[in-house]
């Protein structure tokens, strides 16, 4: 087989050497005709030819960049045409049916037969390679039974059906599963058999196999039931961070009633010293009222004494001068009096400032016993919120083990539908898309899908991906 194609290359390449290098001469011969000049006449048969090339080329890129124009291709069909007509009408009488426009033309043609074998050996490659590679359906059923073979190969094209023997198959096992409900209901079996036994005859112009239908109703019960869990999940988690954010609420409020009880205890401790320094000014002033009243009475007795003495003494020479004396004496009396009375109030007002600072001390008291009353039940609801989450927690774990089971259910319904490993990690990434993303394809990396199919390629996360989406966008719902 290498040297086949070996010979088709070279033969093929001969052949397109040959036939580019019979239109270059001609049409530069007849572009000298046509009036063109020397140097434009050299370049212009390459423009015609090389065109179709051009064309092709470019539509094999866009193909390989999943971006197909077939504008291109009708664009190398049509230069294919032109440059044809233009080898034709190049010999001297003219475009006509004779073989010197045969002559003429048949060169051209043998270039573009070459050009276009090797287009479509590429574009076999490349669908080969990628695993879109489609039979086509044979000549002789379309005479057979063209009304059947205009279906099937409708069928495949609109679902992308790449096997024709395949899909043969499928159509043998629809027409044998259609007699049996004929064997079981009869002649009506149409209207007695039940609505999912008709499935797989109703869905069988959208490409689905007998198997493929029949689970239709348990993937919707399966896509039912993962979005029942999705939903419980989201509510769980949902409610896990929102008693996170109590939990940290009450945090922070009990951090602030510490900080309040600190402070209150810096407060108590200065009321107590206030106390102290009271109670020590109160014995203070208690001690000078008494020094101070000892004094003024003994100085009043002293000076007394002094008066009566003194006048004794002076009441043969003066009488009014010992009055004088007298006098002086109770003023001193009176003066001592006075500083007792000042002394007294002293201390009253010390005695008021204690019992202000005993009531103080004793709101202190009373607000820091509501303040550990209070730090207590903050303490119970932390307690409850810590449960709270943990049960919200294992509500989350429940959840998960419900995705696995689901999961686990999706993998054994697609081994029953016996699907290629590439259709299975395609749907394997469209669950993830529908339960972590909402089904929003765009959302999820390339590299994340890579991830999931165990360190895939690149370029084999995006098709997985993209064929994802295209389940997705068909209705797939898990």
């Amino acid at each position: 087989m290498p040297v086949l194609y070996v010979v088709a290359a070279l033969a093929g390449g001969l052949v397109g050497a040959i036939g580019f290098a019979a239109s270059y001469s001609t049409l530069e011969a007849a572009a000298l005709q046509w009036g063109f000049g020397p140097t434009l006449a050299s370049a212009f048969p390459v423009g015609v030819d090389a065109s179709i090339i051009a064309f092709l080329a470019m539509d094999l890129v866009l193909i390989h960049r999943r971006t197909p124009w077939p504008v291109l291709r009708l664009s190398a069909h049509l230069m294919t045409v032109v440059t044809i007509v233009l080898n034709a009408s190049a010999q001297k009488g003219g475009l006509s049916l004779s073989s010197k426009t045969l002559s003429h033309a048949v060169m051209p043609v043998l270039f573009v037969i070459g050009v276009e074998a090797g287009r479509r050996l590429v574009v076999r490659a490349a669908r080969l390679a990628e695993g879109q590679d489609t039979e086509g359906v044979p000549g002789h059923r379309w005479v057979l039974a063209p009304w059947s073979t205009w279906l099937i190969w409708r069928r495949m094209k609109l679902w992308r059906l790449r096997s024709y023997v395949e899909t043969i198959r499928m159509e043998k096992a629809r027409t044998i599963y259609a007699m049996r409900l004929e064997q079981r209901y009869g002649k009506g079996w149409k209207k007695a058999a039940q609505p999912d036994e008709l499935l797989p005859l109703t869905m069988a112009p959208y490409g689905l196999t007998i198997d493929e239908a029949l689970m239709i109703p348990e993937q919707e019960r399966l896509a039912e039931a993962e979005r029942e869990r999705a939903g419980k999940e989201r509510e769980a988690k949902q409610a896990a961070q929102e008693r996170q954010r109590q939990v940290e609420a009450k945090k922070a409020e009990a951090a602030a009633r510490i900080a309040e009880m600190e402070a209150d205890g810096g407060v108590s401790e200065a009321a107590a010293a206030i106390q102290a320094r009271t109670a020590a000014a109160e014995v203070n002033a208690g001690a000078d009222v008494a020094a101070a009243e000892a004094a003024a009475t003994a100085k009043a007795a002293a000076a007394r004494q002094a008066a009566a003495t003194e006048a004794a003494a002076l009441e043969s020479t003066s009488v009014l001068a010992a009055k004088q004396q007298e006098a002086e004496a109770e003023k001193a009396a009176a003066d001592a009096m006075q500083a007792a009375a000042d002394a007294k109030r002293a201390a009253i007002d010390a005695k008021r400032a204690a019992d202000d600072a005993e009531r103080r001390a004793a709101d202190y008291r009373l607000r820091t016993a509501e303040i550990n009353a209070k730090a207590a039940v903050k303490e119970k609801e932390i307690a409850d919120a810590a449960k709270a989450a943990a049960d919200a927690k294992r509500a989350a774990a429940d959840a998960k083990r419900e995705a696995d089971d689901a999961e686990n259910a999706a993998l054994d319904a697609e081994a029953l539908l016996k699907l290629q490993p590439t259709e299975r990690a395609a749907r394997h990434i469209a669950r993830i898309v529908l339960r972590e993303y909402g089904g929003d394809v765009e959302q999820m990396s390339v590299e994340t899908v890579a991830d999931a199919l165990g360190g895939a390629s690149h370029g084999t996360a995006v098709k997985r991906r993209q064929e994802a989406a295209d389940l997705i966008g068909g209705g797939y719902t898990g």
